[in-house]
């Protein structure tokens, strides 16, 4: 399998890329392989009018196959490299280690990544390189939604809807800086909502009797493969404890399940 690296452009094409190699890879098991759809979107767009174009470029290397269709890429954190890759170029990876430990270890010669617990694989490969495990950095959680679950309940008076429905962006903004103690603003959200996968449909929203956005859920929507991802979900400091977060949940389950989604 002929292949070639090249530099990272940060064109609407590439990006497209990208987001169809993530599609792509999760037609192999319906489990993650590289990152998630919700993750290379929000680096991608989220933080577009908000960084140089050099925040990109510096951050991304690609590989071309002969045809020059995309086959993986590196993408490079403030301190993790993400190794992705379509599963039919896996042998690949040997080589995308080598390229980011000569140009992105730094002084310390040192590089972090990362592997699912059930990518042997990669593991083993990591193994053989000398990587030390270090524990886990996040947990993913895969539900089938041809189970049954709950219906949402919410205390009396909060009421579930959509940011389409409700249109207070600054609001919706203003609520995300509340729940994680950040400082997002319009053209954070600008770019998000740019996105591919983005819908305000799909941004649940529960609003208190006061009418006042108080907890979020934010669906990304993958129709090729029937499934979505809930990222991020959050309640309003003032309003936790109450279910709200939950509610939400099983909420998006309902309206996946409706719009032709299994997992």
């Amino acid at each position: 399998m002929p292949v070639y690296d090249v530099d990272y452009t940060h064109s609407e094409v590439e990006s497209e890329e990208m987001r169809l190699l993530l599609v792509h890879s999760y037609t192999v098991s319906h489990k993650p392989l590289n990152w998630r759809l919700a993750m290379l979107e929000n680096w991608d767009y989220a933080s577009r009018y908000l960084e140089p174009l050099e925040y990109f470029t510096s951050r991304v290397h690609l590989w071309r196959n002969k045809a020059g269709e995309l086959v993986s890429f590196l993408i490079r954190g403030h301190e993790m490299t993400w190794l992705q890759v379509r599963p039919e170029y896996r042998i690949l990876e040997a080589d995308m280690f080598d390229w980011a430990e000569h140009h992105w270890a730094g002084e310390k010669a040192r590089l972090q990544t990362m592997a699912y617990d059930y990518d042997m694989e990669r593991q083993g490969l990591l193994a053989q390189r000398g990587y030390q495990d270090q524990g886990a950095i996040e947990t993913v959680r895969i539900y089938d939604l041809a189970k049954p679950y709950s219906e949402a309940a919410l205390p009396p008076g909060f009421r579930i809807m959509t940011l389409a429905e409700n249109g207070n962006t600054a609001e919706r903004i203003a609520l995300e800086n509340s729940i994680w103690g950040v400082k997002l603003d319009e053209a954070w959200f600008r770019g998000k909502s740019s996105a591919p996968s983005y819908s305000l449909d799909w941004d649940l929203l529960v609003v208190s009797p006061e009418g006042r956005q108080v907890a979020a859920c934010l669906v990304w929507i993958d129709s090729r493969n029937r499934l979505a991802e809930i990222d991020p979900l959050g309640t309003h400091p003032d309003y936790r404890g109450r279910g709200l977060a939950r509610a939400l949940v099983l909420e998006s389950f309902r309206r996946m399940r409706a719009g032709g989604m299994r997992y």
